[in-house]
């Protein structure tokens, strides 16, 4: 590319982070800092505290099921699909033409046509790849399908709220939900750069209404109209013994309940913390709290994209938090192999937190997401593992890592990443 070309893009980068941080809707946050006086994640008082600050109730006798990469997770949910008897209900920040996400919506649209109720949710941005082939099948089908605020460049404010929830929901019986999106990306087993690591999960149990209910929120705000019935909310059973809890991000409505949890969860650890996330930004609250947990010696690990990432910016704001960090003692580590787009996060081998948000301020303040959290020692294992699995496909940084390389692009993205600091 020209080098003219490049100053233009800059430019052109520069102004629109400009106006998009005029937009910004980040807000006093409502933490509560408990600190060394947080309660154990195993305790009654933890649950009692993280439901308070969720604003999310618990459901006992849930099981959840992990699903890494899309050669598990496709599968499942496509085989969930073709299960439909009553409704199907779907919600995503990206969907993008291509193989998968071809096949996805021809299996919605025989529901469809089967007389199964088929919701759609797709992000205006997120998803505007999508395609006219995709979007005729599902529309021509029978199925419903609102997007969620479009592009529009006079309105820099109200496009800025974008809806990056994930889920699948059928015959409100079984739900699925996790970091991935519907692209060629997510395809395969994360075996080289074209394809993305990324997990989801399989729920089932008393909390797959609430999930349900954080799809109908949205429902309602492009429709106007509230799902209810036996098709969407039938009598649910007991499927395991995971205590689980869905955690319904929507800052202009409930102020910010991730950010706050992720808070209670750091300040509740006694011995170890994982956190495995595409966009690792912490703001100033939860940068504290991790350094708490060093001070209480807490083993901290953390992963986050190396060089296969879809934002080099991203990349150096991240980087930005990384030498106080170090400091403290907390391990970085980059993943090598293939873009990780995975938002997880492991307390003391019992507390799981996954689902759609990622670890920085445009989650807590500015998207609708929805977090699962889930109390289960088996659960936690599992993660565990699938954590040391992916380390063995990442290097350990150095403060040298974090250190700028003065090249043009290197400043560039610094500069960008300096930017957008208050949308990340």
């Amino acid at each position: 590319m020209p080098v003219y070309l490049k100053i233009l893009r800059a430019f052109a980068s520069i102004i629109l982070c400009l106006c998009v941080c005029q937009c910004a809707q980040l807000k006093p946050s409502a933490y509560l800092d408990l600190g060394s006086a947080a309660p154990t994640v195993r305790s009654a008082d933890f649950k009692t505290k993280l439901a308070e600050v969720a604003k999310a109730k618990w459901h006992e006798g849930n099981h959840v099921t992990t699903l890494p990469n899309g050669d598990t997770f496709f599968p499942e949910m496509r085989k969930a699909v073709n299960s439909a008897k009553k409704s199907i209900t779907f919600e995503t920040f990206a969907m993008v033409s291509g193989t998968e996400t071809y096949y996805f919506c021809l299996a919605l649209a025989e529901k469809a046509k089967q007389g199964v109720k088929v919701h759609v949710i797709l992000d205006g941005i997120g998803s505007r790849k999508l395609g006219k082939v995709c979007t005729d099948i599902l529309v021509n089908s029978g199925c419903e399908l609102k997007w969620y605020r479009k592009f529009n460049p006079l309105r820099l404010y109200y496009i800025n709220n974008r809806d990056h929830r994930k889920f699948l929901i059928v015959d409100g019986k079984v739900g699925f939900t996790g970091g991935a999106g519907y692209a060629n990306s997510w395809m395969g087993n994360a075996s080289d750069p074209s394809e993305w690591r990324d997990t989801m999960y399989k729920v089932t149990g008393q909390a797959v209404a609430d999930m349900q209910h954080i799809f109908a929120d949205n429902w309602k705000e492009l429709t106007g109209k509230q799902i209810s019935g036996s098709e969407y909310f039938p009598n649910l059973k007991n499927t395991g013994n995971m205590s689980v809890q869905n955690t319904m991000g929507a800052p202009r409505e409930r102020g910010d309940t991730l950010g706050a949890s992720y808070l209670l969860a750091i300040d509740a650890a006694k011995k170890s913390i994982l956190i495995e996330h595409a966009y690792f930004a912490p703001n100033p609250p939860l940068l504290a709290a991790l350094k708490r947990a060093r001070t209480r010696g807490v083993s901290i690990k953390v992963i986050v994209p190396g060089d296969p990432i879809d934002s080099k910016i991203l990349r150096e704001a991240s980087k930005i938090y990384w030498p106080s960090l170090m400091h403290a003692g907390v391990e970085i580590y980059e993943y090598q192999t293939s873009m990780m787009h995975g938002k997880l996060i492991v307390v003391d081998d019992y507390l799981t937190i996954a689902g759609s948000g990622n670890f920085d301020n445009r989650t807590y303040f500015i998207n609708d997401e929805a977090n699962l959290h889930v109390l289960s020692s088996s659960l936690a294992a599992q993660q565990k593992a699938m954590f040391n699995r992916d380390l063995k496909q990442c290097k350990r940084m150095s403060l040298h890592d974090a250190k700028m390389k003065w090249t043009p692009t290197d400043i560039y993205n610094r500069v960008g990443a300096h930017l957008i600091m208050p949308q990340l």
